[in-house]
């Protein structure tokens, strides 16, 4: 009769366990809703600011600013992209709205080296407003602007981390 009543409390544990562990998720769950949408509005924000002060719209400005944040990864360390994306949560949705980059023949025959790396960057950058249709005057404005909100947000070592990740401008 023992037996009888350890395997019964052992299957009702096992019934009760799975109930009880699906409660911390849920809790979990909406923690992680919560910091999706600050996450979102941030990005949400940082966008409206830049098209509203650059006078183009949300698209462009989006896939503008995915250009040059695909530049700053691309010339920063692993590190330093990683203290400039805590600063812009969805950075690499603005990356993946960025145009497709191609290596320029003259540059691949120079190898791989900060100089080529520089030149390569500045084509990119150059290329990807041409085909966006921003005027390239348009750069520097567009490199202060960003700045300027992540300085006047409390980001100002991450407004250093992108104007570093884009000193050949």
């Amino acid at each position: 009769m023992k037996p009888r009543i350890l395997l019964l409390s052992m299957t009702l544990s096992a019934l009760t366990l799975p109930s009880m562990a699906v409660e911390l998720p849920s809790g979990l769950t909406e923690q992680l809703k919560q910091s999706k949408k600050v996450e979102e509005v941030k990005s949400n924000a940082l966008l409206s600011y830049a098209a509203n002060k650059l006078g183009m719209s949300e698209e462009k400005v989006a896939s503008g600013l995915g250009s040059l944040f695909k530049v700053a990864k691309d010339n920063l360390s692993k590190d330093n992209f990683t203290m400039l994306s805590s600063a812009i949560p969805d950075i690499n949705s603005y990356i993946n709205q960025a145009p497709e980059s191609s290596k320029s023949a003259i540059t691949s025959l120079f190898g791989s080296n900060d100089t080529t790396k520089k030149v390569e960057s500045a084509n990119y950058l150059d290329s990807a407003f041409k085909k966006l249709g921003i005027p390239k005057e348009s750069l520097p404005t567009m490199v202060n602007t960003v700045t300027g909100y992540l300085e006047s947000n409390g980001y100002g070592e991450a407004a250093g981390m992108l104007k570093k990740g884009l000193t050949f401008l």
